[in-house]
């Protein structure tokens, strides 16, 4: 959520992607190299680096972790969850999570603990790297995780849904430290987020963002676009989702979707 006690509830341009002798010698020197190639393998498992990845590394979509908003729970995202498991993301590639404050104190330092949730889950998966889906004020966490922290090259996807990126003029929750960092537009920690860019690394990710007009906590409705994404989805009309909605609402979840398996192999 993006405050629990308030409200009721484009296209940028394609980019290109960074992803011999007689039979007993030849016993004898058969014998040898095989004794060097098995020597040699087991220096290097233990000299490496790396920790051993499964083998499942390169096979299907890229992990997805899905962060509620500001005094949210991971079962917030239990829908979305669902959604994607249903349409073919395996389970063990799906992944709810928030910080330890529940977005609702400083976003820099819920920043740094997706840092170690993002090695968490690559670790545990083996992928390379992995899709952001956050809401509300986690969209501003995940942002500055890629823009300031290792994010740029673990992440692969981010999506954005009903996020402040601009601040909020629904602001009546500033009792939240988070709530100070987006309660107007001009906050210090808006303006350092949001330049010189606001698609830090856009070489290297693709941005999705998802709005409705029937959003009256992230407001006004454009707060939540991202200049330079390569999506702004605005939805609107009778049937448009509220805040707390639009992470469950079925439009919504499609064009996610559809947005990860179009920009997979980017």
């Amino acid at each position: 959520m993006l405050f629990a006690s308030t409200g009721p509830s484009g296209t940028a341009p394609a980019r290109t992607s960074t992803r011999r002798a007689t039979p007993g010698r030849r016993a004898l020197s058969a014998c040898v190299a095989a004794l060097l190639a098995t020597s040699l393998l087991g220096l290097a498992s233990q000299t490496s680096d790396a920790a051993p990845r499964p083998a499942s590394a390169a096979a299907g979509h890229d992990p997805v972790i899905m962060i509620p908003g500001m005094t949210g729970s991971p079962a917030n995202m239990n829908t979305m969850k669902s959604n994607l498991q249903s349409n073919g993301w395996p389970a063990n590639r799906l992944f709810t999570w928030t910080d330890s404050s529940s977005m609702t104190q400083d976003l820099a330092a819920a920043a740094r603990q997706l840092s170690a949730k993002v090695d968490q889950v690559r670790g545990q998966t083996g992928a390379d790297k992995v899709v952001l889906a956050t809401w509300s004020a986690s969209t501003l966490a995940a942002r500055y995780y890629i823009k300031n922290l290792d994010g740029a090259d673990k992440v692969s996807q981010y999506i954005g849904f009903a996020g402040p990126q601009h601040g909020t003029t629904n602001n009546g929750c500033q009792w939240y430290v988070s709530c100070q960092q987006f309660a107007s537009p001009n906050t210090p920690f808006l303006q350092a987020l949001n330049n010189p860019s606001e698609v830090p690394f856009h070489d290297k990710i693709d941005y999705l963002t998802i709005r409705s007009t029937a959003d009256y906590n992230a407001t006004p409705t454009d707060t939540a676009k991202l200049a330079g994404a390569d999506e702004n989805y605005l939805m609107s009309g009778p049937m448009a989702p509220s805040h707390l909605s639009i992470i469950s609402n079925a439009t919504a979840l499609a064009k996610m979707r559809s947005f990860i398996t179009a920009h997979e192999n980017d």
